[in-house]
């Protein structure tokens, strides 16, 4: 689709007759074409960009939602299931201090194992279509 709109431009150009960067008839400019090159680039960067942003966010702002409710409905869990572990604990002869301390470090081993999960899968870098793009594109300017 960028492409064809990139082509459509060119060939505009081509039908006028004209050189791009000529002025009345002279030789065309380095420096107006190189612009024009790297306006035509960033355009089409700036497009791929949007598109990939779009779907990122879309995944991102799904994926927010659906922690919150999911993480909603573990919490509820979590504190019955501590209740029942007090109890039980409480119920083995343990007492109440102690049961309640048992409870706190299987929390905190819960939740570490968590962060780090959570972490590996926030790890993933965005917008890697752009980046490889705007990498390859200043690769090729460059060389």
């Amino acid at each position: 689709m960028i492409a064809n709109a990139n082509a459509r431009e060119v060939s505009a150009e081509d039908a006028s007759g004209e050189l791009p960067g000529s002025g009345e008839g002279g030789s065309p400019s380095g420096s107006s074409r190189v612009m024009r090159l790297l306006s035509g680039l960033f355009s089409v960067h700036a497009e791929v960009a949007r598109q990939e942003l779009g779907r990122e966010q879309s995944r991102l702002f799904g994926g927010v939602i659906l922690l919150f409710v999911g993480l909603t409905c573990l919490a509820m869990l979590i504190l019955l299931l501590q209740g029942f572990g007090v109890w039980l604990l409480l119920q083995r002869g343990l007492a109440l201090g102690w049961a309640l301390l048992t409870m706190g470090g299987i929390d905190a081993l819960v939740g570490v194992v968590a962060i780090l999960l959570g972490r590996r899968a926030l790890a993933r870098p965005l917008l890697p279509e752009t980046r490889a793009l705007i990498r390859r594109t200043l690769a090729t300017v460059i060389s």
